[in-house]
């Protein structure tokens, strides 16, 4: 999942900051036994993929949603106060609200709890996160010296897989990774040090921002209808947007998990250099 999505979800989440759980139901097993009625919603934040939900009482509860997880807020409940839930759903945590609302994590592979005080424990190795803005009192300003000097530590890594290594920049998911290659003309396993790292990440960031803060969903080419969204992403074999060379598809954009992607490229507007395997 790409970081402006988790930064959405979290929004939401957030928004309900303020009410008391009143019920709480986790169906995996480290928390089974766990109860937080009482506890009031203090804050919600997105650190790149990861997302932070707080409880008064520096208490954390933090959930990773990886390819397949959400939290959904739903309002219609039984009888019995219980959520209204189709049974397909792979329900892994249920948070009911004073408001009458209930916060549902479904397929979610992440969940533990731990004090607020030591959430460095999960997002302390992160990079920074290309969507943060301003300093806020409970996020950091984006530290573009820090971002800069770790994506560019480990000089013959391909680009690609530079950009999707959280550890260096955390929030940047494959799509916008392929897509900030082919917008700034790159072969994407040219070697991290034959790039200028300094516009790559600005774009990136500036694709990503705009992305959430207009509600455009993860569109790249400015055109938001379905099948023109992206200039290369999902279209092997089909005409690049600008050149009209069919668009080459690798399966694996790294030598192995969690860098193992599937990548999209124009050799024509991405050329390759002379002799690589392309």
């Amino acid at each position: 999942m790409e970081g402006d999505a988790v930064h959405r979800c979290a929004a939401r989440l957030d928004a309900l900051s303020g009410a008391t759980v009143v019920r709480s139901d986790f169906r995996t097993p480290s928390l089974a036994t766990v109860d937080l009625a009482g506890r009031v919603l203090a804050a919600t934040r997105a650190h790149g993929k990861h997302l932070l939900t707080r409880f008064a009482g520096d208490l954390t509860l933090h959930s990773h949603l990886r390819m397949s997880g959400s939290w959904t807020v739903v309002r219609k409940h039984g009888t019995h106060g219980r959520p209204l839930l189709p049974r397909r759903l792979a329900v892994r945590a249920v948070l009911t609200l004073d408001t009458g609302v209930s916060l549902v994590g479904v397929d979610v592979p992440v969940l533990e709890l731990l004090r607020t005080r030591d959430e460095h424990r999960v997002v302390g190795h992160l990079g920074p996160d290309v969507l943060a803005g301003a300093p806020t009192a409970t996020q950091a300003a984006f530290d573009e010296e820090t971002a800069l000097a770790r994506l560019a530590r480990d000089p013959d890594r391909p680009i690609v897989e530079a950009l999707l290594d959280q550890r260096g920049v955390s929030g940047l998911g494959n799509l916008w990774a392929v897509e900030v290659c082919f917008l700034r003309g790159l072969w994407p396993w040219t070697p991290v040090r034959d790039v200028d790292l300094e516009p790559l990440l600005a774009l990136a960031r500036r694709m990503i921002r705009r992305s959430l803060d207009h509600g455009t969903g993860m569109t790249t080419t400015g055109v938001t209808r379905r099948g023109e969204n992206h200039w290369v992403t999902g279209r092997s074999n089909r005409p690049c947007r600008r050149c009209g060379t069919l668009v080459r598809f690798r399966p694996a954009a790294g030598s192995g998990a969690p860098y193992t992607r599937e990548v999209w490229w124009c050799p024509s507007c991405q050329p390759a250099p002379a002799g690589a395997h392309t």
